[in-house]
């Protein structure tokens, strides 16, 4: 190896060797700074941020020192190729032909002759940033440090978006530590794993004394059923508690299911509308516990009866519309099934509880055939819209004795699709 090659070589590992060393902030892009520096003499590294059309320089590095920042638009940069209208780019560009830009502000501060950016991605923050290098000289493509500069980037990016997070944390501790606030978060074992001091204080129980305790025992309405539901659609319960003062109240829990489990959030009563509507969730929650009670006793068969809407043009299905077809959906089923059958709104779509069957040791395939040949047939006549074309789709799955998850047994993938015998016309849905 010659003398220049391994010169470089050295200048290289250098290079590398200063950018991996901890930092934060702007001691970071002065890190990155003496790098570039060192590497190939690019004199000034900049982070910057667009903002309402304008480039700010939150902080620049000159030769691994600090320089005071400035602003300047965008579209006088040559950064407005990163931003593409209504794209993310995370691409690198490159300039050494500064005639092009010649409204920028930059050039009138600095000597710049070739310049280098990379866009910062997945910084969590909702906000626009990326990193600059500028050389007082010109710089040939091939041997720009494109490797080190994407990495710089990365750093930047992970250290913006841990702040970020911190950030959020604090708010959301802030906010958790309000004594208004009563939460808590239920885990996957039904267990309170972490309640707010809120919650304490609305029920005069220490913290400590709550943990780890099956959230049955604190609210008794809180059953797996409606735990399972809550997964696809909020669950809201009117249950009376006994308060920190003494004194017995009505309150509402309502219950959002998480990737991980649950967060229930205690409050005084919502109008009492909410909890008089047939599809609310909790009463659906209410009879397949009551359904699995009586299987268990008795050798029958139940089944729950899923019916989805889907658009069959380019757009998908909008939510007001989604919300009336539901709605008409609903009737149309009460009025095909018998009085002791059961039709709620499940999340995006409805099912039907249906009653036992005597099957005398055989699956019903006969009656469940006959129920939805008769929900199909009705959905296909009189649609509450028309313009849009819209179909529907059936799922069937049988309730044994052998079922014990709730989740499991509303879970429309474990469902079988109905066929009908004929292929039926869509239904139209318009404005």
């Amino acid at each position: 190896m010659d003398n220049q090659l391994l010169h470089d070589k050295v200048k290289e590992i250098e290079a590398w060797r200063r950018l991996a060393q901890p930092a934060e902030g702007e001691a970071l892009l002065h890190h990155i700074g003496m790098s570039l520096y060192r590497l190939q003499g690019w004199p000034w590294v900049a982070l910057a941020e667009v903002i309402d059309s304008q480039v700010h320089l939150l902080a620049i590095s000159e030769a691994g020192s600090p320089k005071a920042g400035f602003s300047y638009p965008v579209e006088d940069a040559p950064c407005r190729l990163l931003y593409p209208a209504g794209e993310h780019a995370d691409f690198m560009v490159f300039s050494n032909n500064m005639r092009r830009f010649g409204h920028w502000g930059l050039l009138q501060q600095l000597p710049v002759r070739s310049y280098l950016a990379q866009r910062l991605s997945d910084t969590q923050d909702h906000r626009q940033y990326h990193l600059i290098a500028l050389h007082n000289n010109l710089v040939e493509e091939h041997s720009l440090p494109k490797t080190l500069m994407a990495t710089s980037a990365r750093r930047l990016s992970a250290e913006i978006r841990q702040k970020a997070e911190h950030r959020e944390l604090a708010r959301l501790q802030k906010i958790t530590q309000h004594p208004s606030l009563a939460l808590a978060f239920v885990d996957d074992q039904q267990r309170l794993e972490w309640a707010s001091p809120g919650l304490s204080h609305l029920l005069g129980s220490p913290l400590n004394a709550m943990i780890h305790q099956p959230i049955s025992r604190l609210f008794p309405q809180v059953s797996g059923a409606n735990l399972a539901i809550s997964r696809q659609q909020p669950v809201h319960l009117q249950q009376i508690c006994t308060l920190a003062d003494g004194q017995r109240e009505s309150l509402v829990i309502s219950i959002h299911g998480l990737a991980e489990g649950f967060l229930l959030n205690v409050a005084p009563p919502l109008p009492d509308a909410l909890f008089t509507a047939e599809e609310q969730p909790q009463q659906l929650a209410g009879r397949i516990e009551q359904e699995l009670a009586r299987l268990q006793r008795k050798e029958e068969v139940a089944a729950l009866l899923f019916v989805d809407f889907v658009s069959l043009g380019e757009d998908p299905i909008g939510e007001d519309h989604l919300s009336r077809l539901l709605n008409w959906g609903a009737e149309q089923l009460r009025n095909v099934v018998r009085k002791e059958d059961f039709v709620s709104r499940l999340g995006d779509q409805l099912v039907v509880l249906t009653a036992c069957f005597d099957h005398h040791g055989e699956v019903p395939r006969n009656q469940l055939t006959a129920i939805a040949a008769k929900v199909d047939a009705r959905l296909k006549q009189d649609p509450p819209l028309e313009a849009l074309p819209i179909s529907h789709n059936l799922r069937i799955r049988l309730i044994t004795s052998w079922d014990s998850d709730i989740d499991e047994v509303l879970d429309a993938s474990h469902a079988t699709i109905w066929q009908p015998q004929a292929v039926s016309g869509p239904l139209q849905l318009g404005s």
